[in-house]
């Protein structure tokens, strides 16, 4: 029998708390040792509930000898320095979204990572909603794509970090524009060579909770990327625009539906698959498998979007579009 992968979560906050529980409950062979979080009541309250060790120092938990990989879900701005320390320690990393706070940060990730072993995963999560991943089954048969609609809607955030620029990063772009600058490379399989981007602060004060970009695509074809975070909303939407046909797709609330002409085709397809325990399954098949190929999403995939955010920021500051090559 194959020894379970011990696991050590730093982060183990309201995100990283659902990976505990998910690699507690539905992930075979992945077992939950050590957890790390800045608030050390709440940190040791969740390690008495879920039968795990709490360790305040991020550093002694990566190089605790009853740990074998590690999950990091802390903010972006600690991403580098602890990606570096599990890495140099010979452990697999899984880690959150965005790659790192700065473009700098992410070019340097890269090229620690570029050997490969141990192996680093970037949790795109959204690659393994049910929905997205219908929708790129299908994508061939839209014919040459030349229109992409992609936009998520979420509530105002109640985390303090994200109203910290420092800590943060940024705002929409960074935290959520990476999830749909993703999506846009997963499902074209196009690179993007050119943003123009607006964002407005409403509700976040300190960091955008609304942007809208026009992208180009190395084939010519248009993107449009949107994130809203200041009202009472909610949603995924996927549009693409095809020679052959229209796709329009909810990966929040479900349902497809492949459009041609005026005849429709409707999928009621379920977005309520947790995402979670599929993400950690694949990284543990990456852990155990020094010989198998990259992960699913690597540090050049968070790189790719890195350039996208940074394009985004810049286009804004200058009133202009920006060519991702001029970075």
């Amino acid at each position: 029998m194959v020894a379970p992968l011990r696991l050590g979560i730093i982060g183990a906050g309201v995100h990283g708390g659902r990976y505990l529980r998910h690699a507690l409950a539905d992930v075979p062979g992945l077992r939950p040792t050590v957890i790390c979080r800045r608030d050390r009541a709440a940190g040791e309250a969740l390690a008495r509930d879920t039968g795990v060790r709490y360790e305040p120092d991020a550093a002694r938990l990566i190089d605790a000898a009853d740990v074998d990989a590690v999950l990091v879900a802390t903010p972006p701005s600690s991403h580098l320095e602890l990606a570096r320390a599990v890495l140099a320690a010979g452990k697999p990393l899984l880690l959150e979204k965005p790659l790192t706070a700065t473009l700098d940060e992410a070019r340097a990730l890269a090229r620690l990572d570029a050997g490969g072993a141990p192996p680093l995963m970037l949790a795109q999560t959204l690659r393994w909603n049910p929905v997205v991943r219908r929708a790129r089954q299908l994508w061939p048969s839209l014919g040459p794509v030349r229109l992409v609609r992609l936009a998520q809607r979420l509530e105002p955030t109640a985390l303090a970090w994200q109203h910290d620029p420092a800590t943060a990063g940024g705002g929409s772009v960074l935290l959520t524009g990476v999830h749909l600058f993703d999506l846009a490379r997963f499902l074209t399989g196009r690179e993007v060579v050119a943003v123009d981007s607006r964002q407005r602060n409403w509700r976040n004060r300190a960091c955008e909770d609304l942007f809208l970009a026009r992208a180009e695509l190395d084939d010519g074809a248009l993107v449009s990327f949107e994130v809203s975070k200041f009202g009472r909303a909610r949603g995924g939407l996927l549009e693409a625009v095809g020679e052959e046909g229209q796709l329009l797709a909810d990966y929040q609330f479900g349902g497809l539906r492949i459009i041609r002409g005026r005849e429709v085709t409707t999928e009621e397809l379920s977005a309520d698959t947790p995402t979670l325990p599929l993400v950690l399954g694949d990284w543990l098949a990456c852990a155990r498998d020094p010989a198998r190929p990259a992960p699913p999403v690597t540090a050049l995939d968070g790189l790719r979007t890195l350039e996208i955010a940074a394009a985004c920021y810049r286009s804004h500051a200058r009133r202009r579009e920006i060519a991702i090559a001029d970075l």
